[in-house]
């Protein structure tokens, strides 16, 4: 398959990569600080808004553009880092379907970086049913009136607004639970908004809080997309997440095997390299393998993208194989520098505790290959 993109996102992505090395990255996380000074670059280099019509302030690059630059930032140095790259240019893909008004406003600002949004969907109860949620926006006069609470919101403490999810038909009123659904654009100012920071094992670079809000009056252009119809206005966005995502894990993964390749060749016990053992050797080069693997399956996911029912199908095994990779690299990684790889000057314990959370996120890996079973082997649904 012939895989068309353009060579400078690459070039552009690497200039800026190489400003931020892997001692930036250890001490941001090692800080639990957000990398500003990279973040800022990518912007006023125009890359987070790389998949942004030109028409509305971005570059009008491809879903295989954004493949390529986000394992070009993972592999360099960044790691999962590169989420940070990926998430700028895919929350803009939720105002695709949204009003030209709100388009021609926040478009070229998310481009530019100059403002950060982040997505509320999860709830306590709802997990990976995302459709059960219960939060509800109620229509009084001129304005939604917002009640309920969210999980796992990224970067609530940095981000000017938020997209929260909201019901505003019931589920039993609804032919689909699917249906009945709405975002909201909701500025995180609000003071109704209240928010608990949550601790957790990886990603430190980023904050997590959960929110809960009672009483949150929002405008009716604050509306997002159209009435009712969150879900099927967001889902496409959901894909495409999980192919640049996919990019992200094996662009990981890879340099976690850099590392411990490099580490194998310069190791020296009992008066040789430990790279010359067959027993470090075969499952380093396993991962390799099994990491061109993912990177095949996803360019290929990449490039389907505008196919409907496979592109979606090729999404979910792109993640799947990259997320199956890319442990078993961070994990090798691990054994090979022994116990040089549980210490935090040596990063590849960064790169598993990062990893690993993809297993439970976005979607659990239980869920990717149910849906793999049911698109690709025709096996009824099991949930």
């Amino acid at each position: 398959m012939d895989y068309v993109f353009d060579r400078s996102v690459i070039e552009r992505v690497r200039a800026i990569s190489s400003k931020f090395d892997v001692v930036y990255w250890r001490e941001i996380c090692r800080k639990k600080e957000f990398p500003h000074a990279y973040w800022d670059s990518l912007a006023r280099d125009g890359l987070l808004g790389l998949v942004v019509p030109e028409e509305y302030g971005g570059l009008g690059k491809t879903l295989l553009d954004l493949v390529i630059g986000t394992e070009e930032t993972a592999e360099r140095y960044e790691g999962i880092g590169s989420y940070l790259f990926l998430s700028g240019c895919l929350v803009a893909t939720i105002f695709f379907r949204s009003t030209e008004s709100q388009k021609k406003q926040l478009l070229p600002k998310l481009a530019k970086g100059e403002i950060k949004v982040s997505l509320a969907l999860s709830e306590e109860q709802s997990g990976f049913e995302a459709t059960a949620i219960e939060t509800k926006a109620e229509k009084i006069g001129s304005e939604y009136v917002l009640n309920g609470s969210k999980r796992f919101v990224n970067n609530v403490d940095l981000a000017d607004y938020l997209i929260i999810f909201a019901r505003t038909r019931s589920a039993r009123d609804t032919a689909k639970k699917s249906a009945g659904v709405s975002m909201f654009l909701v500025p995180t100012s609000d003071e109704n908004l209240h928010r608990r920071k949550l601790d957790k094992v990886g990603w430190d670079f980023l904050n997590n809080f959960d929110i809960e809000f009672k009483d949150l009056k929002v405008r009716e252009d604050g509306l997002v997309g159209e009435l009712d119809n969150a879900w099927y206005n967001a889902v496409e966005s959901f894909n495409l997440d999980r192919v640049a995502t996919a990019a992200s894990l094996f662009g990981t993964g890879r340099l976690a095997l850099n590392t411990a390749a490099e580490h194998a060749r310069e190791r020296i016990v009992f008066g040789k390299a430990i790279g010359s053992n067959q027993g470090i050797q075969f499952p380093l080069a396993e991962a390799a393998a099994q990491l061109i693997t993912a990177e095949a399956s996803t360019l290929k996911a990449a490039s389907l993208y505008g196919k409907g029912w496979t592109f979606v199908e090729a999404a979910n095994i792109a993640l799947s194989l990259s997320l199956s990779a890319a442990i078993h690299a961070t994990e090798r990684a691990m054994q090979t520098l022994g116990g040089h790889g549980y210490y935090r000057d040596y990063d590849v314990e960064r790169y598993w505790r990062d990893v690993r959370a993809h297993q439970v996120h976005p979607i659990s890996e239980e869920l990717l290959l149910t849906s793999i079973a049911e698109r690709t082997l025709g096996l009824p649904k099991s949930y």
